[in-house]
């Protein structure tokens, strides 16, 4: 993968005032404009963003990175989550599926700077602690807030929102890694945590993305990037029975 070093980038402060982009940000919500989504093609940081846009059928075109100008995923997920209804009803649930969303998101960048980005022989001993330890709290606390709400397939409430659908792709992302199978196991486990997994799985919205070219395009790119944090014989589950 390209670092984002040697790519071009845009500047984040513009000639607007930042009360005239307020402006266009929030008259955005109602109105018919495209989006354009710049990220590598992985199963990483980039793909819950790709899902909300599917999500709400919106106009919106997918490029690698060439610039950046809207920056960083949380950033980006939370916007378009809030613009397409999918932060709950009010204030206090919007909080409540930000903090579902970004205990997801440590998670996964845990598992990047703990298990993929050293040495291979400290990789086996990081691996260990991660599935031990940091995995282990993760799903039960997950479970344990789930079950709070009924455990109805949802984070918050009773209806589909950003949470929801990044833990979708949470599990989706270990279904790329190698040794992502023995996280899967241990998703499969905590029943309140995998109902909503296969909730997300049942929605129309995003039926057609998920066999879409493109999507399977971004599997293959997310196998081969993360194919050398395994061990030898190590093979990725295919991508799609985890979906199924």
């Amino acid at each position: 993968m390209t670092p984002m070093s040697n790519k071009p980038k845009h500047p984040l402060h513009t000639k607007e005032s930042s009360a005239e982009i307020s402006k266009l940000l929030i008259d955005a919500k109602n109105a018919d404009i495209h989006f354009t989504l710049t990220y590598f093609e992985l199963a990483s940081v980039g793909s819950t963003a790709r899902e909300l846009l599917e999500y709400a059928g919106v106009n919106h075109t997918k490029k690698t990175v060439t610039e950046l100008h809207l920056s960083e995923s949380i950033v980006i997920d939370t916007f378009l989550a809030e613009r397409f209804g999918l932060l709950g009803d009010n204030i206090w649930e919007a909080n409540l599926v930000r903090t579902f969303y970004i205990n997801m998101t440590y998670l996964r960048e845990r598992t990047f700077t703990v298990a993929f980005a050293n040495p291979m022989e400290q990789r086996i001993k990081n691996r260990a602690w991660l599935l031990d330890n940091v995995l282990r709290k993760f799903l039960q606390d997950h479970e344990h807030h789930l079950k709070e709400n009924g455990s109805n397939g949802h984070y918050v409430g009773d209806k589909v929102t950003l949470a929801d659908i990044h833990l979708w792709n949470i599990v989706h992302f270990f279904g790329t890694v190698p040794w992502g199978q023995k996280v899967i196991d241990e998703f499969k486990k905590h029943s309140s945590v995998w109902k909503v997994k296969e909730t997300v799985d049942g929605l129309p919205q995003l039926a057609k993305w998920r066999t879409s070219e493109e999507f399977k395009a971004t599997e293959r790119s997310s196998i081969e990037d993360y194919a050398d944090t395994g061990l030898d014989g190590e093979d990725v589950v295919a991508p799609l029975a985890v979906i199924n």
